[in-house]
């Protein structure tokens, strides 16, 4: 039950709202008092170890391909429609599809990139790996103040 339902409550009763599908779908409130309203809601609580949706039916790892074949032929679908939609490309081909310019390759040199590590700091310090490096110390201002 979502929060935004508890319309009052006072640690002696509960009112809360629904939706009262016998009255097609109008939505209804309900005084309880509090612990006949626990008692209700914890019982869509699963018991312990109790296998979940993802764990049974059609979305079982068990029973899925045998499933699936079976909805496809319901459906007039062939394996392979379905096949070309599980072979996604990687970050790198999608950035290069966006963009134009491969991001794994230096623009400048046309070298493969290598990463070296992740730099979590002083921006100062940063320039002075840099400076040691015989590298432009140079930061942009994009980066100087990132976000």
């Amino acid at each position: 039950m979502a929060e935004y339902r508890i319309v009052y409550y006072d640690a002696k009763i509960v009112r809360f709202s629904y939706k009262d599908y016998a009255e097609g779908g109008k939505t209804s409130y309900i005084t309880l008092k509090v612990h006949a309203f626990i008692g209700r809601l914890i019982r869509h609580i699963p018991d312990k170890h109790f296998p979940m949706i993802r764990y049974a039916g059609l979305f079982s790892n068990r029973w899925k391909r045998q499933y699936l074949a079976e909805a496809r032929i319901a459906l007039n679908q062939s394996e392979s429609e379905d096949s070309d939609a599980n072979t996604e490309s990687s970050w790198a081909e999608r950035q290069t599809e966006y963009t134009g310019a491969d991001p794994l390759v230096c623009p400048n040199c046309d070298q493969p990139l290598t990463l070296v590590g992740a730099f979590f700091g002083n921006w100062n310090e940063l320039q002075y790996l840099f400076d040691r490096a015989g590298k432009d110390s140079t930061i942009p201002p994009a980066l100087l103040r990132p976000g």
